[in-house]
C-alpha cells in the first residue's frame, strides 16, 4: 500500500491497513488535533475503497482511473461534505445550502463507478445538533457498500450516538522528525 499519502501517522496508517484487509466498518470517525492529516487520511481511505487495482493489497495504487479521480476531486462514487456558510457550520440543509439531507440522498442512488459509495464529512463537529440527528439513521443504516469517513478536530462536540457508531482512529501530532523528513 504505497499509495497511501498521510505522512507521520504511522500507527494510524497500519490500523487503517488492517481495516481495509480485514474488511472496512461502514463509519469511521478519524479525529485529531487541526492540521494533522484528517482529511488525507479519509481520502487515503477513499481511494483504496474505489481503486481497481487487480490485487487488494496494492490499493490504492493511485494509477488507475478510480484512484486518478480521487486525486481530482471529481470521482462520482466520493461524496464530500465540508462547513460552509456564516460560521462555517454544516448544516440539515435546504434553502440552497448544501447538507446532510443532501449527503443521505445521494448516498441512497446506486454507485456509478462500481460497488463501493464513499462520504467524507470535514470538521464533523461542526454539524449542528438537528444535522447529526438528521444523520443518524444512515449511520445506523448505511446504503449496501457505503463508507461514511468522520474527520473531527474535536469528537467531544458531537453527539454520543454519532461516536459510538463508528470505528475510531486518533491522530496525533507529527514529531520534529516527521515534519523534517515531510519538509525535505
Amino acid at each position: 500500500m504505497d499509495g497511501m499519502r498521510t505522512l507521520g501517522q504511522p500507527v494510524a496508517g497500519a490500523a487503517i491497513r488492517a481495516l481495509l484487509r480485514s474488511g472496512m466498518p461502514h463509519a469511521v470517525l478519524i479525529a485529531g488535533p487541526p492540521g494533522v492529516g484528517k482529511t488525507t487520511l479519509a481520502l487515503d481511505i477513499a481511494a483504496a475503497l474505489l481503486c481497481s487495482a487487480a490485487d487488494p493489497a496494492a490499493r490504492p495504487c493511485r494509477a488507475c482511473r478510480g484512484c486518478r479521480m480521487v486525486d481530482h476531486g471529481n470521482h462520482p462514487d466520493l461524496h464530500l461534505l465540508t462547513p460552509a456558510g456564516a460560521g462555517g457550520a454544516i448544516s440539515i440543509g435546504g434553502r440552497g445550502d448544501r447538507g446532510v439531507r443532501d449527503l443521505v440522498g445521494e448516498l441512497a442512488l446506486m454507485p456509478i463507478e462500481g460497488g463501493a459509495r464513499v462520504a467524507i464529512v470535514e470538521a464533523a463537529q461542526r454539524m449542528s445538533e438537528d444535522a447529526q440527528s438528521a444523520f443518524l439513521k444512515t449511520l445506523e443504516e448505511p446504503p449496501a457498500g457505503t463508507t461514511i469517513i468522520l474527520c473531527a478536530d474535536d469528537e467531544e462536540r458531537m453527539l454520543p450516538t454519532i461516536r459510538s457508531r463508528c470505528a475510531r482512529i486518533r491522530l496525533g501530532t507529527m514529531g520534529t522528525r516527521d515534519v523534517e523528513t515531510v519538509l525535505v
